[in-house]
């Protein structure tokens, strides 16, 4: 026996019961308070069908925490509360509580007897007591768990569990065996522990991806560290050097543009004092535009406000002739109401006097049903008397019966003995002949299973090992067909990313070619490729950029074209070179235009630049991307290839696999076919030796039973004479104990008679109070109504008076208002004219200052083409001057918005020379193109190094607590597995062996044992049973009595194996017959030292082995009622 489980002793012997007491109220057929109280030992409880036993089995399910309906025997939990009937009412609650003994602290709480139960009321409310204090469901069932009362299936065994148990299939009879041992808590830890570490396993596999994801990226942000630190370096060294030519290359272009900006003032103020001018002239006539559109808004509202008060006028008419016809309804309503008021009192007086008529009927019907109940309790005293009589002769008669069909009985029986022994002798010689032909018929089929069965061995192993190699091919093809998945899965966001990347990069070169660079082209400037069609635009959008000053448009486009070097439009010295060397080379020849490479070098006659670095790394870098993302679409290609292989791979694994899966499976089922004819043969062996073992004993217990037959025929001679006048007075008792007997239950029926015509007129009597009671309280209402109404009727006539001193208050404020709207209207309509004359004089006043201003614009038009010449001239000047800074800032790097530093403050050792200043610049564009060279690159990497080194860090640490928790998990799981299967194996080992006793206790010999089914996909527990004397292949081939013997052997097995505290049996023995009734409750007595029964039966045998026994029965209105009998009681009664 396991040491967690709990046995609470009981039965004979023990100081006191398990279950103590039982008391139903309202719960199907037991409408009053039905108390039971259970004896150690056996309690029987009889009655006949449908009288309400089983509902007691119900009512202890109930109380112990069962909420299927089903099981309840009902379709819904508000059938458990008495429903009512032809001559009862329905009640509204059901209960059932039962006491428990609790002396040895096996509950786990602190007293001597608890109390454990539980009600249902009719509006699905449901209440969990333990002392009789409210609990949770759950609270109940832990508390019962300390006793192994909680989901026990053995503690309540109902109707055909027992026969179902034997029709179970392997697997659902294993479940069975389960709860037997116990292990039901532990397989739910062992559930709970295999799910977390799934859950971690799942939380691993996603560290692993991240950890898989992020790797490439730790090492790829140490080389972009280390690359943005050489890049820093050379682009200090650039900014210095740039830095340097930019102060030696600034000339007197900064003095032109200074002349040029100050003749540009002086028109600058001209025009801001004709700006100033015609700004006052357009806020006059702003204003003059605002006074008329406020008069004209003002002859507007006038308008407005003289239509509404035409409309309020007509309003306030209509309102003061609706309060006139209120006025009207109010008075005659108020009539109304007064006529129905002076109807009220006398209608309250008639219901009064009613009121007191019936309180006096009321209290005669109390007088009487005390009456009636004085008389019902005398007729019970007087029928409990009668009771005791009718117990005393029956017992009599009874005695009688006893010791007359005892010495029937003896002499029968002896005769019986007689004849069986010269059929036993007989049929012992018969036996012996026979066992001899079959021993020799078994030795023959012994020695061609052997043969089979070493066969089948063979070809299962050959199977096994063929199959499990398959299986290792299979998995390996799985292990690799997932890790290409993950792979593909990789090369799939890398490409999706990479994807999302070059759109971003191409969205933004496309957002700052079309406006974030167009935003910065200088005023008056314009983009080339807006306008290569037009080349008068093309040319004047150049400017002095594609020739010296002094050169005329027609020797533009008459310059010649480099070598190498292809012109972009006709009259526009604008060439286009294919690569840097052929641009570089032009340098040298060019005299006017410029020189344009696809890198994005400018070359202009004397001077070399790179335009738009910033753009073309950004389009290289997107370059980049795009081939990255290239490379990994090959990439994705070629592991999908890969994929499709494996994939091809593992399913002709699979098949392969299944072949041998199913060869292995027939040779299995050949070896096991084999084996099964090998015990079948072994069995019958046993059986043979058996048999001749039986053979010999039975040769001498024949012998043994004729002595003592012959010596018991001689006693049973010398007996009969003195039985012969014991039989005559026995029969004179018997006579004078059926007149007794006859007369006690003419007198039992008569009192009991008398009690019932109490009890129904005691009945009649409360139902007459109670109507009188009901019909007090419908007057009292309607009492109650009438004063009400009266009261309310008084209250509306108040208010009714109140209205109409209101509405003429009302009535005399609309006549008042309606004077007030008349004198408005006229004043709005005078109003409205006036504000149409100023709206008039407005218009008038805006035409004379509109004419001012006209000739104030042209003066200021004609300043403004004056100053545009000189902004042109100066724009050429600063042109220069923005070449230049764009050159500094191309080389320099910087920003847009990042201003330059001021020329004059740069510290020079000397003035370079000219040849000092070309060297310089091709320094600068030999630093450029070794920065191009490093780019792209990554000024935060080593913030997203530091960042993405700690979370590495950190998953990495995760990884090894989930690796930990899943071995401690996977550790926990198996002690748990084994701890379930070592108790359950030596469950079922004690099972099995108090199995096989039961059976030839029951069976007075024969074999029985529980084993494990072949089957590996559904383990389970098969029954072998082989009564005496019979072959038997399966236990379809048993017969009813020989099922029941057979389940109920189990379910004795299991009772002693795991015992319950107590145990109800619902017509358990309903199958089995007089002679195995009394070895069915040898049994339980015997069980009876660690388990306290309740037994439901019909069977004499059981009745008369029971300590404590029950009657039911049930009335004429569907009344559940008990009679208790204690048979210790009667044996005292008898020996006194």
């Amino acid at each position: 026996m396991s040491d967690d489980l709990k046995v609470i002793d009981g039965g004979v012997g023990a100081p006191n019961a398990v279950l103590k007491t039982l008391d139903l109220t309202g719960f199907k057929s037991f409408v009053h308070k039905t108390h039971l109280e259970f004896a150690p030992g056996i309690t029987a409880i009889i009655g006949p069908n449908g009288s309400g036993k089983t509902n007691i089995v119900d009512g202890i399910r109930w109380a112990l925490g069962e909420n299927n309906a089903r099981i309840l025997r009902a379709k819904r939990n508000e059938e458990l509360i008495f429903g009512g009937s032809e001559s009862r009412k329905a009640l509204g609650m059901a209960e059932a509580i039962m006491q428990l003994d609790n002396s040895s602290r096996r509950l786990p709480i602190p007293f001597e007897e608890v109390e454990v139960g539980r009600r249902l009321y009719r509006n699905g409310e449901a209440e969990y007591l333990v002392n009789r204090s409210r609990v949770r469901l759950r609270d109940l069932q832990d508390l019962l768990a300390g006793a192994n009362l909680a989901d026990n299936a053995f503690v309540v065994v109902g109707q055909g569990l027992t026969d179902q148990i034997l029709a179970l299939r392997p697997a659902d009879r294993r479940t069975v065996i389960e709860e037997a041992s116990g292990t039901r808590r532990l397989q739910l830890r062992r559930e709970e522990a295999l799910q977390r570490m799934k859950l971690s396993e799942t939380e691993l596999v996603r560290v692993n991806d991240i950890l898989r994801e992020i790797g490439p990226r730790v090492e790829a942000l140490r080389e972009q560290a280390a690359k943005w630190t050489e890049y820093e370096t050379i682009r200090a060294e650039l900014r210095r050097r740039a830095l340097r030519w930019y102060r030696a290359s600034f000339g007197n272009t900064a003095e032109q543009r200074a002349e040029l900006a100050a003749r540009i003032v002086g028109v600058d103020r001209e025009i801001d004092r004709l700006d100033d001018y015609v700004r006052e002239g357009e806020s006059a006539t702003a204003g003059t535009e605002e006074e008329l559109l406020a008069a004209r808004e003002e002859e507007e509202r006038r308008r407005i406000a003289s239509a509404d008060a035409a409309s309020a006028e007509a309003g306030v008419r209509e309102r003061v002739a609706a309060l006139e016809a209120s006025l009207a309804a109010i008075a005659a309503e108020r009539q109304r109401t007064g006529a129905s008021l002076a109807a009220l009192p006398a209608e309250l007086a008639t219901l009064r006097e009613r009121r007191s008529r019936v309180d006096a009927e009321a209290a005669a019907g109390a007088r009487r049903a005390r009456e009636f109940a004085d008389a019902a309790r005398v007729a019970e005293e007087d029928a409990s008397r009668t009771r005791v009589a009718l117990a005393e002769a029956r017992a009599a008669r009874v005695e009688a019966e006893r010791a007359h069909l005892l010495r029937e009985s003896d002499e029968i029986r002896l005769g019986d003995e007689e004849r069986s022994l010269l059929a036993r002798d007989e049929e012992l010689a018969s036996t012996a002949a026979s066992l001899t032909r079959e021993r020799a018929e078994r030795e023959r089929e012994r020695g061609r299973i052997a043969s089979e069965l070493e066969r089948a061995r063979d070809a299962v192993a050959e199977s096994a090992r063929t199959a499990e190699a398959a299986a290792e091919r299979a998995g390996a093809a799985r292990n690799e067909l997932q890790r290409i998945d993950g792979d593909l899965a990789l090369l799939r966001g890398q490409i999706a990313a990479l994807g999302e990347a070059v759109e971003r990069a191409e969205a933004e070169l496309k957002a700052r070619d079309s406006a974030g660079e167009r935003a910065a082209l200088p005023k008056g400037f314009a983009w080339l490729g807006d306008r290569i069609a037009d080349t008068d635009a093309v040319r004047a959008a150049l400017g002095a950029s594609l020739a010296a000053p002094e050169r005329a448009p027609d020797d533009l486009a008459k310059a010649t074209v480099p070598k190498g070097c292809r012109r972009v439009a006709d009259g526009v010295a604008l060439f286009v070179a294919p690569d840097d060397a052929t641009a570089l080379a032009a340098a040298t020849t060019l005299r006017s235009g410029a020189v344009v490479a696809p890198s994005g070098l400018l070359v202009l006659p004397g001077l070399v630049r790179l335009v738009e670095p910033r753009a073309r790394a950004e389009r290289d870098a997107a370059a980049q991307l795009r081939a990255m993302a290239s490379r990994l679409r090959d990439e994705l290609a070629a592991a999908e290839r890969a994929r499709a292989i494996v994939q091809e791979q593992r399913v002709e694994a699979e098949r392969r696999l299944a072949g041998d899966e199913e060869r292995l499976a027939i040779a299995q089922r050949g070896r096991s076919e084999a084996e099964r004819a090998a015990d079948e043969l072994a069995t019958a062996e046993a059986d043979v030796r058996d048999l001749v073992r039986a053979r010999e004993a039975s040769a001498s217990a024949v012998e043994r039973e004729r002595v003592d037959v012959l010596g018991r025929r001689d006693k049973l001679a010398r007996e009969r004479d003195a039985a012969a006048s014991a039989r005559a007075s026995a029969a004179d008792a018997f006579a004078v104990a059926e007149r007794a007997e006859q007369t006690a239950v003419e007198a039992h029926n008569a009192a009991s008679r008398q009690a019932e015509d109490a009890r129904l007129e005691a009945a009649t009597s409360e139902e007459r109070r109670a109507s009188d009671v009901r019909l007090r309280d419908t007057l009292d209402e309607q009492v109650g109504a009438s004063e009400q109404r009266l009261a309310d009727e008084e209250e509306r006539l108040r208010a009714l008076a109140s209205q109409e001193r209101d509405a003429r208050s009302r009535l005399e404020a609309a006549q008042a208002a309606l004077g007030k709207a008349t004198a408005d209207a006229r004043d709005a309509r005078r109003s409205a004219e006036l504000a149409r004359e100023r709206a008039l004089a407005a218009e008038g006043s805006r035409r004379e200052q509109e004419q001012r201003l006209a000739k104030a614009r042209e003066r200021l038009a004609e300043l403004r083409g004056e100053r545009g010449k000189l902004a042109v001239e100066e724009e050429r000047a600063a042109g220069g001057l923005r070449l230049l800074e764009e050159q500094v800032r191309a080389e320099l790097g910087l920003a847009e918005d990042e201003p330059l530093p001021d020329p004059s403050t740069i510290a020079l050792d000397g003035e370079p020379e000219e040849k000092e200043k070309t060297s310089t610049l091709a320094a600068l564009q030999r630093l450029r193109r070794r920065l191009i060279a490093l780019e792209p690159v990554n000024p935060l990497a080593a913030t997203e190094l530091g960042e993405i080194g700690e979370r590495h860090s950190f998953l990495s640490t995760q990884k090894s607590d989930l690796e930990r928790a899943m071995r401690d998990l996977r550790a926990l799981s198996d002690e748990l597995a084994r701890t379930i299967a070592e108790q359950f194996s030596a469950t079922l080992q004690a099972v099995d062996r108090e199995f096989g006793l039961f059976f030839q206790r029951l069976f007075n010999g024969g074999q029985a044992s529980l084993r494990t089914s072949e089957d590996p996909e559904e383990p389970g527990i098969d029954i072998y049973a082989r009564p005496p004397g019979k072959r038997i292949g399966s236990l379809a081939q048993l017969s009813g009595g020989e099922r029941a013997l057979t389940a109920t052997a189990l379910l004795l097995a299991i009772l002693r194996v795991r015992p319950a505290p107590f145990c109800v049996l619902d017509e358990v023995d309903a199958a089995l017959d007089e002679r195995n009734v009394g070895r069915f409750t040898q049994a339980l007595r015997e069980l009876t030292d660690r388990t306290q029964f309740v037994v439901i039966t019909h069977n004499r045998g059981t009745i008369e082995a029971a300590d404590m026994l029950y009657g039911v029965s049930m009335d004429e209105g569907g009344v559940s009622k008990v009679i208790s009998l204690r048979l210790s009681e009667l044996d005292a009664v008898r020996a006194g």
